[in-house]
């Protein structure tokens, strides 16, 4: 299933099986955010932090969890956060988010140039290589959810804006739950 790209130009694909978000690393808390009151934080030992959105509970049949996935411990906590605070059975369906950047180079010999000055057959191959290396990443969050017996699917999303190109997802979707991880560096505590 695809979704048309929106005004935003981002370019979104739905796959059940496999299809990158860059966070800096510092100490952290965990923020949970439920029906718009935010609830005590908890200190954690761990690097990063994680945001964690209901807003609107539903009682559906099945319970959807979006949870942003990129290169990070973070996204790995975030999943394995998720999966011991929100999943109710086999209801539930986890999807990954994971966005990744869009090709404007492509790397040779001479540096990297730019897209439209390489061959038809650079370009896939770069990009061939590319969808291997996302489906390598991915494959360790999928296996994260089979081995706790979650129903999983992936959604990738091509931009350079990471933080838009999710956002820009939540109408579409009609996102309700949503888990991101992030480093504690944005943060400021009282």
């Amino acid at each position: 299933m695809s979704i048309p790209p929106t005004e935003s130009a981002h370019n979104y694909t739905f796959s059940s099986s496999i299809r990158e978000i860059e966070e800096e690393e510092e100490g952290s808390e965990l923020f949970e955010i439920h029906d718009g009151e935010p609830l005590s934080s908890i200190k954690e030992e761990e690097i990063n932090s994680l945001f964690s959105f209901d807003v609107a509970a539903r009682d559906d049949d099945e319970d959807n969890i979006y949870v942003a996935v990129g290169k990070s411990q973070s996204s790995i906590d975030a999943l394995s956060w998720t999966i011991s605070h929100f999943i109710n059975g086999s209801s539930t369906t986890v999807y990954l988010i994971h966005v990744f950047p869009e090709i404007h180079y492509i790397p040779s010999p001479l540096g990297k140039l730019p897209k439209s000055q390489v061959s038809a057959s650079q370009v896939e191959s770069y990009m061939a290589e590319e969808r291997g290396k996302r489906r390598q990443l991915l494959q360790k969050y999928i296996d994260i959810c089979s081995a706790s017996k979650v129903k999983v699917d992936t959604m990738l999303v091509e931009s350079d804006m990471v933080a838009k190109a999710i956002l820009d997802l939540i109408p579409i979707l009609n996102i309700t739950k949503l888990v991101v991880g992030a480093s504690n560096s944005n943060f400021t505590t009282s």
